[in-house]
């Protein structure tokens, strides 16, 4: 099937000012210990060692996440300042995130109120980390049977409302299914999605790719109004299915994987993105490794990573890009584009 001609935008982000270094989860996680210093000593070695190998330095943190929809709306207001659209224009809103705050109404209305976008049909895609690529892949499919389907709106809002994160962890071996929950981090972003090229240029979408493991639904766990749980060596070890889907999405795109000049990923681990980098024969900075700056922010991190790519210079007119993005479920997404300026 051929693609609709569409344009992605550069997206915008908003980092809460708060940061948090892995000494001050430490903390928290220390003052819930109820053990004795004697044993809280395996537990804090168990906690440095997942920190070291995942990569994680700092994270942003927002005090006050709820509502949802309002830190989505301001990345969004901002996107459609910057892109020249009012919101009148918008057709489309796509919440790319969780619903942590909660399912009826839909926060992408909550957001669509909220802009002023009062005609947009507006809709939630809860597909945890690979969120934002889903939402943005939604949009394309619809295009493709939809010619009044011009303008769409792609916005997360990777907010931790309390109790989200369990700090209370006891023992070495809870480490291996909580600890995920400590590497988090906390940011809204938003791109704009256009049938014709965006006056500060973007990335016209060449392939899409999503695929599914569904046997593996359970690894990562958030009941309504509990904590997060994740196997995270079960998770990790699900990377090696990455590299086959990075190269059929350059498949359909008429590329070969050396074609591409950078790799957009959502951000689990540093080691993880290298062993990918590793598995497609690739240098590991073809793969950039932001986890250390930002932690785990889900389905914000690719949103974050493209800027971050945009504003290194490593994506710039003429080059060949792929996002790529895995969560639980577990599913994969992937999209091919060409940047122009």
């Amino acid at each position: 099937m051929t693609l609709p001609e569409v344009w992605l935008s550069a997206p915008t982000v908003h980092l809460p000012e708060i940061v948090r270094t892995n000494d001050d989860i430490l903390h928290l996680v220390h003052a819930e210990f109820r053990g004795t210093e004697e044993e809280w000593g395996p537990v804090n070695r168990r906690i440095r060692s997942l920190l070291r190998a995942c990569g994680t330095s700092r994270r942003h943190w927002e005090a006050n996440p709820l509502p949802l929809a309002g830190h989505a709306a301001r990345a969004s207001a901002e996107a459609l300042t910057t892109a020249g659209l009012s919101p009148d224009a918008v057709d489309l809103v796509l919440y790319g995130s969780l619903a942590r705050e909660y399912f009826e109404p839909a926060t992408a209305s909550e957001v669509a109120l909220l802009l002023g976008a009062n005609r947009a049909l507006a809709l939630d895609v809860t597909a945890a980390c690979a969120g934002s690529l889903l939402a943005i892949q939604d949009f394309v499919a619809r295009a493709a049977v939809d010619d009044d389907l011009r303008t769409g709106l792609v916005c997360t809002s990777t907010m931790t409302p309390p109790g989200f994160v369990k700090y209370g962890i006891q023992t070495p071996e809870e480490v291996a299914l909580l600890g995920a929950g400590l590497t988090l981090g906390n940011a809204a972003t938003a791109m704009t999605l256009t049938r014709e090229r965006p006056a500060a240029g973007g990335g016209r979408i060449k392939a899409m790719l999503a695929e599914g493991l569904s046997e593996h639904h359970n690894l990562c766990r958030a009941d309504i109004h509990g904590h997060f749980v994740s196997d995270g060596p079960a998770i990790f070890a699900l990377a090696r299915h990455i590299p086959g889907l990075v190269r059929r999405v350059c498949a359909r795109a008429g590329w070969e994987v050396g074609d591409v000049d950078v790799f957009v990923s959502h951000q689990p681990s540093n080691s993880v993105l290298r062993a990918i980098a590793g598995a497609l024969e690739l240098e590991a900075d073809m793969i950039p490794g932001l986890h250390s700056l930002y932690g785990n922010c889900a389905e914000s991190s690719v949103p974050i990573a493209l800027r971050h790519a945009l504003q290194t210079g490593r994506v710039a007119p003429g080059k060949k890009v792929v996002l790529t993005a895995a969560a639980s479920g577990f599913v994969m997404a992937s999209i091919a584009m060409e940047w122009e300026g």
